[in-house]
């Protein structure tokens, strides 16, 4: 017997957006750019939905972790889940930063110049005076 407190249309969706993200991988490792037609209605069509997949996955993430807050009867700083969100996305922050980063280069005393951007720097300040403003 299914479990009754799970949103099924949720997972669905959550499924649905992840076979998305790995089929848009897959077939962008596949195609041969040099022999690829960018006019073609088919590519154009599959480049559309590729560009959607990932803000879908994020935002459906995002409704689950409020769905899950919500449903705790725990509110606040109180609940254990806000701990363990902050903690997850401080992780897959450091992670993405440790990634980007090029050891090999760092040890000769070379930061990789798309490490910090300006552009990213200067749009993180806008959005910081945006907020506070």
């Amino acid at each position: 017997m299914p479990n009754q407190s799970r949103i099924v249309f949720l997972d669905a969706l959550r499924a649905f957006a992840i076979l998305m993200m790995l089929q848009g991988h897959w077939m962008s490792g596949l195609l041969n750019v040099n022999q690829l037609d960018t006019t073609h209605w088919g590519y154009r069509f599959w480049l559309y939905c590729r560009g959607f997949t990932a803000p879908a996955f994020f935002t459906l993430t995002g409704w689950v972790f409020c769905f899950l807050l919500l449903k705790n009867p725990l509110q606040g700083t109180q609940n254990p889940r806000i701990k363990k969100g902050l903690k997850r996305g401080a992780e897959l922050l450091i992670w993405g930063y440790l990634l980007r980063l090029n050891l090999p280069s760092l040890l000769y005393g070379n930061i990789n110049p798309s490490f910090i951007l300006p552009l990213t720097v200067l749009t993180m300040r806008r959005g910081f005076f945006t907020i506070w403003m």
